[in-house]
């Protein structure tokens, strides 16, 4: 820890910033220096962008108020493949417009969220913005448009406080590179093994229910004929400085491949209380933030709008989000060492649902291999989703 921040004394030191790592994540960092985003030049760019590779969660404090497409245009800096047809014209790509809520009319890739109502802001006029149910009292771990199932998950998301409430309105991050690095060998092997079946289509139309600590749907289950995902556990790195990372979605977990439904919310249960919610961190905003964070390495959830919502003294959010489309690949690993009783090894069901789940795993990883456009593609990767 010490070595790392000297670096990242010496590399900013010409700039009188301030670079803070959080107390119980070293892969956020603050920023306190930079009040304009709109004057930095080439050398500070780069390295900003080398402290992103590194802490892929930057939170630059006390930055003047900007419009969305200043917010936006400094995200940019920060994915080498953002699509700039995309930003140019989001009509002629609605599969790259990402942020389906309410949109300003000129920058339509950047919405307002929070609650408050708003008069004439950047040529939004009177409009009330809150918080869905959903949000209100529980937790909703997600990545943003993961398991979609047309639109490429953002390598980027955006956040810019224009105001907070005095208590709540925070957010919560969990490392997905953290939850792997802790794992045992025996346990990383399982997760490498694991399939999974998600459907975001039940959100939407409020077909779910999750517990509070948003680690498990608890509601009777429901087949439904449409709105089926596969994903895996375990999610490629992007760069060889970064290790594999696993990312859940509880709340559009349906079951593991090949188990019964009861075993599968058992087993994400369990696996969410012992491997994942022990690395949550939480982040207080304030006024003036600009967080710009890796959306494909860290979980997040905000915490429940109900903390400020019952605080009618100070209930007042907004803040601008963005999801900046992406042209780069979404890719998984396949297995190291392929062997079909690894989930039955370390105890988290038994033999025949071990090989059952292994062996659609394979077959999924077989099919997603043949179908991949990009032949130059790492052989120890296979694509889940692209533009191609």
């Amino acid at each position: 820890m010490l070595k790392q921040f000297i670096i990242l004394l010496n590399l900013f030191s010409s700039y009188s910033l301030r670079i803070t790592l959080h107390p119980l994540e070293s892969k956020i960092a603050y920023i306190d220096g930079i009040k304009n985003i709109n004057k930095l030049d080439h050398i500070m760019i780069n390295d900003l962008k080398g402290l992103f590779n590194s802490h892929p969660l930057l939170i630059f404090k006390n930055v003047d108020q900007i419009s969305p497409k200043e917010f936006i245009n400094f995200l940019t800096y920060f994915d080498k493949d953002y699509d700039q047809e995309a930003l140019n014209n989001p009509d002629k790509y609605p599969n790259q417009m990402l942020q389906p809520f309410d949109q300003f009319p000129d920058c339509k890739h950047v919405a307002p969220r929070g609650n408050v109502e708003l008069d004439n802001f950047y040529n939004i006029n009177n409009i009330k913005i809150k918080p869905s149910d959903t949000f209100i009292n529980n937790y909703l771990w997600h990545v943003d448009l993961l398991g979609h199932e047309y639109k490429l998950p953002n390598v980027i998301t955006g956040f810019y406080i224009v105001e907070n409430p005095l208590i709540g309105g925070d957010t919560d991050f969990i490392s997905g590179e953290k939850i792997y690095e802790t794992l045992s060998p025996e346990l990383k092997d399982a997760c490498h093994n694991m399939l999974v079946e998600i459907n975001r289509n039940k959100f939407i139309v409020k077909h779910k229910v999750i517990d509070y600590s948003g680690s498990s749907r608890v509601e009777h289950f429901e087949e439904v004929d449409k709105g089926q995902t596969y994903l895996p556990l375990v999610f490629a790195p992007d760069n060889v400085n970064e290790s594999p990372r696993i990312l859940v979605l509880p709340s559009f977990f349906e079951r593991v491949v090949g188990w019964s439904v009861d075993e599968s919310r058992k087993w994400i249960k369990q696996f969410m209380h012992n491997h994942v919610l022990p690395h949550r961190v939480s982040i207080q905003w304030k006024k003036g933030d600009l967080a710009i964070f890796n959306n494909r390495r860290f979980m997040h959830s905000s915490t429940p709008a109900r903390n400020y919502l019952d605080f009618p003294e100070s209930s007042k959010r907004l803040l601008l989000q963005t999801f900046l489309p992406t042209k780069r690949a979404l890719l998984g690993i396949k297995p190291l060492n392929y062997d079909n009783k690894t989930l039955s090894n370390v105890n988290w069901t038994d033999q025949s649902n071990s090989i059952r789940t292994s062996n659609e795993y394979m077959k999924f990883v077989t099919n997603k291999s043949i179908l991949k456009s990009n032949e130059t593609l790492d052989e120890r990767y296979y694509m889940l989703s692209s533009l191609k």
